[in-house]
């Protein structure tokens, strides 16, 4: 076993992807109880464009350096994952939930409790916010076909949460590859 399932990881990547995972436990609950399994798909897909293009590619380097707390977090959210597609993904969700924990079944396993997971909606807000800005920026790249590998100068960018994007703003200069980036709160000032 390579991890262990903990919600405590005091990093905010790993807090994103716990309190987003909490909010799929919760979204996964409301749609199953409603017999919705268009929608709890849809949450899932979604919930797997985050952890896959977002946490994972941007802990890459952390999981290569052995970090415990990426790697637990990491674990916490596939074991979670595991059993709430179960009812959807019975043979694909089984066979990974035990290679994952050894445990005998998914299907023996309980429904993840929402409580367990940390809730940090402002931490959410931002972050939501700061992949929104790469994801723009990185069109824009594309659109004028300026290739990710080649530098830019500067990035501007105009959010209602450019006091929160500030902690983020290597983690932005180093996902879009720009020198140096100017944050405002003047949205109507620019567009």
């Amino acid at each position: 076993r390579y991890g262990h399932v903990r919600h405590d990881s005091p990093h905010p990547l790993d807090r994103y992807i716990l309190a987003k995972t909490g909010e799929l436990v919760s979204a996964s609950t409301e749609t199953m109880d409603a017999h919705d399994l268009f929608g709890a798909a849809a949450s899932v897909r979604e919930f797997l464009d985050v952890l896959t293009n977002w946490y994972i590619r941007r802990s890459r380097d952390r999981f290569w350096a052995g970090d415990q707390d990426a790697i637990d977090t990491l674990h916490t959210v596939l074991e979670t994952l595991t059993r709430l597609v179960a009812p959807l993904l019975p043979l694909t969700s089984e066979s990974i939930y035990r290679g994952l924990t050894g445990a005998r079944s998914v299907h023996l396993a309980d429904w993840p409790d929402r409580g367990s997971f940390p809730s940090d909606d402002e931490l959410v807000a931002v972050m939501d916010e700061v992949r929104s800005v790469c994801s723009a920026a990185l069109s824009l790249r594309k659109a004028n076909a300026r290739r990710v590998r080649q530098p830019l100068r500067s990035l501007h960018v105009a959010t209602p949460l450019a006091a929160g994007l500030g902690r983020f703003e290597a983690l932005i200069r180093d996902e879009v590859n720009v020198r140096s980036l100017t944050m405002s709160d003047d949205v109507g000032g620019v567009a």
